[in-house]
């Protein structure tokens, strides 16, 4: 998505702080001084946040990712979230370092912050991804939404699931 020269542009999204890669919202495991998990955890009135973009991204490029956005994400991705609530933009943990529970203490804290600021959380998962779903599932969040396209016999979109208040 972000072309030749990815690393830099997403470290330079990371350094600043008005973009919903911001270092403000990211939170890393680490394994031997290696990160191997990452989670980003945003507020819901920051997610539209792009002002950082016009710095980083070519003219070119902010119109791609404008297309991306009005285009085909639209049906894809849920952008109607609650004001005062918190979804989580990003979890992955390296290929070596699944199954050992890091994806689990990622979401942890996540959960951790919204039971401390009395938000809700929200998530959004690939409908094919029943492993992720089922990791979500079993910590209590319920499934409020389903975008998806669905065509030549293949579907394509997110389910949006919520930790509720009081989970």
């Amino acid at each position: 998505m972000f072309g030749r020269g990815s690393i830099d542009r997403l470290s330079q999204l990371i350094s600043r702080a008005n973009n919903r890669f911001s270092h403000r919202y990211i939170t890393v495991a680490e394994s031997q001084h290696k990160i191997v998990g990452i989670v980003l955890l945003i507020p819901t009135n920051r997610l539209q946040e792009n002002a950082d973009e016009r710095e980083v991204f070519s003219w070119q490029q902010q119109l791609w990712l404008k297309l991306i956005r009005g285009g085909i994400l639209r049906y894809l991705l849920k952008h109607d979230f609650p004001a005062d609530s918190l979804y989580i933009g990003n979890l992955a943990v390296s290929p070596a370092y699944r199954n050992r529970g890091i994806g689990r203490q990622l979401l942890l804290g996540c959960m951790a912050e919204a039971e401390r600021t009395g938000k809700s959380l929200f998530i959004s998962v690939d409908v094919k991804n029943w492993r992720a779903q089922k990791l979500y599932e079993s910590l209590g969040f319920q499934v409020v939404d389903v975008k998806a396209i669905r065509g030549l016999g293949l579907t394509v979109g997110s389910r949006v699931l919520q930790l509720r208040d009081g989970s």
